[in-house]
């Protein structure tokens, strides 16, 4: 039994209990794992016996590695949750040109010639910092080399770390986390780097009108933050690490797809895309990333197919609950789910074992026309009775949208990989609106694909309960020739 293959354990304890709840051994502790018929009771319940927080602090000690940023998360809960959201079609532009530029200059092909080969993980890393902190912190502290790779190695280092600090006993985690610190440095020198670009946003402050996250973060921050600045840096440098590594994972499992394609499904892809941004008068807007649904489909089937991680929407159990199938789950129990199983589910998902990255675009597609065919119906309806009482107004009943249930950030119980209920992720929105614009530009000036002899599905790289792409896997990237 290799606790490292926690995937392999997921999947034997699965088979052998049939998807009943069964414990997951793993460096970081025993997991229950429950079944898919726990998932709504989860979903529903509060944090007073399945608790969310206390499991993350557990789980990655926020608190030793970034001092307290758990206590007021203001710049998690409050600007994500919130403001980001009303404020993202204004980064897209912003987005867009740091995305021309960054993938120009990682991908600068010799002259010469008409191709270059890159390993695809490193290499997205470095276009995603980029993008993430044209979002963040703007230009040109986004353009900044050695700032963007001590932050690329915080989540290198922090993830990884924070399981291992789970080892030790409690009383001296905070010693070996700063004596690690004191050799690796990259969180320092990450905040360091990042402080005066902090700084400058602080004296020009934007509050009212926004132009970066850290704008957002200043109508929260308290005082002893703004007086502190390195303080608030810190924020940034943790909002940072949670959006450049998964974002970076999403981009490069979905070029790796985009690689395996025909090329008529790659030319269906441009002209989605090409179509999209004519639509908005020739601008690549947040309402036309919106209409790439081919994109938004290959984002949620890879979030499906792959995952990030073997067990996840961890919870602390505060007090005994019993499951939906009257197991006893004892408090101080962590209990999880498996989304790889939960994702492959025959109920839930037609040849779930097929990667098909236009699986939720042709089901959006359906329900559109469903949506419409029921819009035509009603309007059949729109008929002036004027003796016979009230007649109907033509208008769908319910949500006439319905088909935005299949998009890539919509939730569900079958589809956990950005978490369950209230705790689902809040950045998820801006992760998918940053990778999507990442996407359209390489698919429109690139043709993707393999190095000879190479395969053609690398294999993830796992350890404990996280698997990222195979970091030495290559892709090949050739300037396309537009007519």
């Amino acid at each position: 039994m290799d606790l490292l293959d926690s995937d392999g354990l997921v999947e034997e304890g699965w088979e052998q209990f049939g998807g009943k709840p069964f414990i997951l051994p793993s460096m970081s502790g025993e997991w229950i794992v429950l079944g898919p018929e726990d998932v709504e009771m989860i979903r529903k319940s509060d944090d007073s016996v399945f608790n969310a927080p206390m499991r993350a602090k557990q789980l990655f000690l926020p608190d030793i590695m970034f001092g307290d940023i758990t206590s007021n998360p203001y710049h998690l809960e409050t600007i994500i949750r919130s403001d980001l959201t009303k404020d993202l079609k204004s980064l897209v532009p912003e987005m867009l040109e740091e995305a021309q530029l960054a993938i120009t200059q990682k991908l600068n092909i010799p002259q010469g010639a008409n191709s270059i080969t890159v390993p695809l993980f490193p290499t997205m890393i470095g276009i995603v910092a980029r993008v993430s902190n044209r979002a963040m912190i703007g230009a040109p502290g986004c353009r900044n080399e050695k700032f963007l790779k001590r932050q690329v190695s915080v989540a290198e280092q922090a993830i990884p770390m924070s399981q291992v600090l789970n080892w030790f006993p409690g009383f001296c985690r905070a010693r070996v986390w700063k004596l690690f610190s004191m050799l690796a440095g990259s969180k320092d020198e990450a905040v360091r780097l990042l402080t005066p670009y902090v700084v400058e946003r602080i004296k020009y402050a934007q509050q009212d009108n926004p132009q970066v996250i850290t704008d957002l973060l200043l109508r929260y921050a308290p005082e002893e933050d703004l007086d502190q600045p390195e303080k608030l840096t810190v924020r940034v440098v943790h909002l940072n690490m949670a959006s450049i590594h998964t974002s970076s994972i999403f981009t490069t499992h979905a070029l790796f797809a985009l690689a395996r394609m025909s090329p008529a499904e790659i030319n269906a892809i441009r002209t989605e895309v090409l179509e999209a941004i004519q639509s908005e008068g020739g601008i690549c807007n947040k309402n036309a990333v919106d209409k790439f649904y081919m994109l938004d489909s290959l984002l949620k089937e890879v979030g499906r197919y792959q995952s990030l991680f073997a067990v996840g929407s961890s919870r602390l159990v505060l007090s005994s609950a019993l499951t939906s199938s009257g197991t006893l789950i004892p408090a101080g129990s962590v209990i999880s789910f498996a989304p790889k199983p939960l994702h492959k589910n025959p109920r839930a998902y037609e040849d779930p074992e097929v990667f098909d990255p236009f699986r939720f675009s042709k089901l959006r597609e359906g329900s559109r026309r469903k949506d419409q065919s029921q819009s035509d119906f009603n309007n059949l309806l729109k008929v002036d009775h004027s003796d016979s009482g009230p007649t109907s107004t033509g208008t769908l009943t319910g949500d006439s949208s319905s088909h935005v249930k299949h998009s890539f950030t919509a939730l569900s119980n079958d589809y956990i990989v950005f978490g369950i209920g209230k705790h689902a992720c809040p950045g998820r929105f801006f992760a998918a609106l940053k990778v999507k614009v990442i996407l359209a530009e390489l698919v429109l000036n690139y043709d993707l694909s393999f190095p000879p002899g190479a395969s053609h599905h690398p294999k993830p790289f796992a350890f404990n309960i996280f698997t990222v792409p195979n970091p030495g896997a290559k892709l090949v990237f050739t300037k396309r020739v537009k007519p």
